[in-house]
This record gives C-alpha cells, sequence and structure tokens, in this order.
C-alpha cells in the first residue's frame, strides 16, 4: 500500500513539474514561398516567382535545460509559387505542418535560435489558370519532410516574433505514368519564408 502511494505521489509530482515547465501558445503569420524544381502547372525552376500564404497554428515548448528546449507545433501551411511571367497561373499547396524543433536562447535579452526538422501532411493542392481551379492532389505525394531554420524574440510577457525559412528534402511530385511507363520528371521541393507573430500562455520568466 505505502508503495503504491509513493508511486502515485511520485507520478503526481513529475506531471505536475512537467505541466510547470510546458507552455502553450498560438502563432500566426505570412508566408513567401516558391518551388525549387516543377509543377503541373508547368511552373518551372527559371519561371517560377514566390507568392504570399499564410501560416498559423499552436505551440508546445518544454524546457529542456539552461537556454536549451524543444517546440512542438502544428501548424496550417499555405506553400506554392506563381508563374513569374503569368502571375494569374499558380499553384497552392495547403498542409499540416509539424515541426520538431531545438530552440537555443542567447541569454536575458529574450532572442533566440531555433532549427529542426519538419513533417507536412498534404491537405490540398489547387492549380489555377486565369481564375479556372483544378484540384490536383493525387498528382503529388501525401507526405512532405524538410528543415526548419530561424530566429525570434520572446518576451517575458508572452508575445513574441519570429522569422524562418523552410526547405524541402523530399520529393513532393509524383513520377509522370504513360502506358504504365513511369517517367521521371524533375524534382520539386518547397521553398518558404515566414514571419510570425505569436503568444506563450503561462506565467514566463525571462532567460538566465
Amino acid at each position: 500500500m505505502q508503495k503504491l502511494v509513493f508511486t502515485i505521489f511520485l507520478a503526481a509530482s513529475v506531471s505536475t513539474t512537467m505541466a510547470q515547465q510546458v507552455h502553450l501558445g498560438i502563432k500566426a503569420g505570412p508566408s513567401y514561398t516558391k518551388l525549387n524544381g516543377v509543377d503541373h502547372a508547368q511552373i518551372t525552376s527559371a519561371s517560377n516567382a514566390y507568392r504570399v500564404g499564410f501560416h498559423g497554428g499552436v505551440t508546445a515548448e518544454a524546457s529542456i535545460i539552461n537556454k536549451l528546449s524543444l517546440e512542438a507545433e502544428l501548424l496550417y501551411s499555405q506553400k506554392g509559387a506563381q508563374n513569374k511571367i503569368a502571375p494569374k497561373i499558380k499553384t497552392i499547396f495547403s498542409y499540416l505542418d509539424l515541426p520538431i524543433l531545438a530552440k537555443i536562447s542567447t541569454g536575458s535579452t529574450g532572442a533566440f535560435f531555433e532549427a529542426g526538422p519538419q513533417f507536412g501532411y498534404t491537405i490540398q493542392v489547387v492549380s489555377k489558370w486565369y481564375g479556372t481551379r483544378y484540384k490536383e492532389r493525387d498528382l503529388y505525394e501525401k507526405f512532405d519532410i524538410g528543415y526548419v531554420a530561424g530566429l525570434g524574440y520572446q518576451l517575458a510577457s508572452g508575445p513574441r516574433i519570429g522569422f524562418r525559412y523552410n526547405g524541402g528534402i523530399t520529393r513532393m511530385n509524383k513520377p509522370a505514368i504513360s502506358d504504365g511507363k513511369i517517367y521521371a520528371t524533375e524534382d520539386m521541393r518547397n521553398n518558404a519564408f515566414q514571419l510570425y507573430v505569436g503568444y506563450v500562455f503561462g506565467k514566463r520568466q525571462a532567460v538566465q
């Protein structure tokens, strides 16, 4: 009985400690994205231009040791590109992204650097040709793996701002198939810059 009581007490203590060290938050902001490679709307490496999209979602940050923490996020992200010559030709990707980042603070100023892998699930792909929409979800891979690196500034009271670069690692477009044969196509990968503002809930201490 004493062992059971001790185990319950220990588990409750650990849970309370972890809860005190984990901070939840929200974030949102614009994305500036383009594609490396070629997509099925014939937006090639040479002709594709950056387009503005949106990203936003929830965050959870857990302290590991002094000045080092781990942050996981669940984000809705718009990516894609538009044709440099004909801006009304564009491809828009909608993702559910899960970045898992190591965050290193630089001191009491609240500045930080973050980097790590990102795992994305493709929700929707839409190509637009002069106002006409084409759903092309089946032409692309379901999952996208990439990397994230960025920096930002966290206020002790909760607000923060940051800037990131997202790069794709895995190929997005599926191989072209005709008459039962698979033909190689140019690899296409995401390329995105993101600016965001956010808020971390709960009392935050200034970084020592």
